[in-house]
């Protein structure tokens, strides 16, 4: 067990994952039994938020006192317009009359706060995990962060008592998990990090054993939750057209139904169709009735095909800020959960050619694996991990 506890975070839209260094070996912080911390908190009339699976939780029952994604609205100001769209996408109301966003639910609560909330979670768990207090960490950023947000996540992690070393871009923490550091090569590589809340993509050269970055692109409102979004109102449209009701007149069971499009999401991706049931869903002649669907695959590539085209769009763009062609590129690294969804891979096989894109093992882990490895910078550990890390750095 190492003297200090030095802790890697993956700070995401969805979800939270850390971990730690011990000897040479990257241990995940765990909770209910996983290493994938929901990024929610749920906001009481008074007392301390509730964060993570406890908050995931409520969102079946008592939505509008749910937060998910904050990460969308650290750093950013009232009068931006990705402000706007995330206000217009919530359950409760967002005070837009100050300079910073304010979250009005049970409490008025500032963004940095959900995040500390959810940080302090982290630090608790792996205090339980490991028997120390971790006083330090390395986090991770999207590649285009907006400005101010090194200010926000940093401020947030103060408040969970936790100094930030090191920002990182989560592709090119992504990038240690590909093991592109394990062999000297001279490439060009592009790093998509396909996640819950955004699409972030990196344009990486490869000299030997060293990753400096070119360009760096993303897209904050792309991700697996935009994906469950347009899957809810696709069926919604079914409903109303054969029914006349309006799945979003009921918060609750309009959340009930995006978080079920995210199941059935999850299954679509390692297979071909999945069940959604929702009891009580609608009325129909003024009857209740139940919902009872099953999505098969090529109905729900066909419900996100804007979305995956936007992919290719921002991977465009990285093209153009680098100079680079597709052809140009030796290697394209898929990270990110959002990333296991078949027709996202066969866009980006299509684009660069099937023999360059290469998924990560774990790639919803991918992040935080390589900024656990990145805290060696900073402690004493086994020889090896320090040499690959200072050389990936930057």
């Amino acid at each position: 067990m190492p003297r200090e506890l030095v802790l890697g975070i993956d700070f995401g839209s969805s979800t939270t994952i850390a971990g730690a260094l011990v000897g040479d070996r990257i241990e995940l912080v765990q909770d209910n039994g996983g290493s994938v911390i929901p990024s929610i908190a749920f906001v009481p009339d008074r007392g301390g938020l509730e964060v993570g699976h406890r908050a995931a939780a409520r969102q079946w029952t008592d939505p509008s006192r749910v937060v998910r994604s904050v990460k969308r609205l650290l750093g950013l100001p009232s009068s931006s317009e990705l402000v706007r769209r995330y206000a217009a996408g919530v359950p409760f109301q967002v005070d837009l009359t100050s300079d910073k966003p304010v979250l009005k639910l049970a409490q008025s609560i500032a963004p940095e706060q959900i995040a500390a909330a959810i940080l302090a979670h982290v630090r608790d768990l792996a205090e339980k995990r490991f028997g120390l207090t971790p006083k330090r960490a390395v986090i991770t950023l999207s590649a285009d962060a907006p400005h101010g947000y090194r200010e926000a996540i940093t401020k947030a992690a103060r408040i969970a008592h936790l100094e930030v070393l090191d920002l990182v871009a989560e592709p090119i923490a992504g990038t240690l998990a590909l093991d592109l550091h394990m062999q000297s090569a001279h490439r060009r590589v592009v790093v998509c990090d396909f996640g819950g809340g955004t699409f972030d993509v990196s344009a990486v050269l490869q000299e030997g054993l060293r990753f400096r970055p070119v360009a760096v692109y993303g897209d904050h409102f792309l991700g697996g939750n935009d994906l469950d979004d347009v899957m809810a109102e696709a069926i919604a449209a079914i409903v109303y057209r054969n029914s006349r009701y309006d799945l979003h007149r009921d918060v609750v069971r309009w959340n009930e139904l995006v978080l079920r499009c995210e199941s059935a999401k999850r299954q679509i991706s390692s297979g071909t169709s999945a069940p959604l049931v929702m009891r009580d869903a609608y009325l129909h002649a003024g009857v209740r009735k139940d919902l009872r669907l099953t999505l098969e695959g090529p109905w729900a590539e066909a419900t996100w095909h804007a979305k995956l085209a936007r992919t290719a769009d921002v991977v465009g763009e990285l093209l153009r800020r680098a100079g680079w062609r597709p052809q140009d590129v030796d290697v394209v690294g898929l990270i990110g959960g959002s990333s296991m969804i078949p027709a996202f891979r066969r866009q980006m096989s299509s684009l660069f050619g099937v023999g360059r894109v290469t998924l990560a093992d774990a790639p919803e882990l991918a992040v935080a694996q390589g900024a656990t490895l990145l805290t060696a910078r900073f402690q004493k550990v086994s020889d090896r991990i320090p040499t690959l890390v200072q050389q990936m750095h930057r």
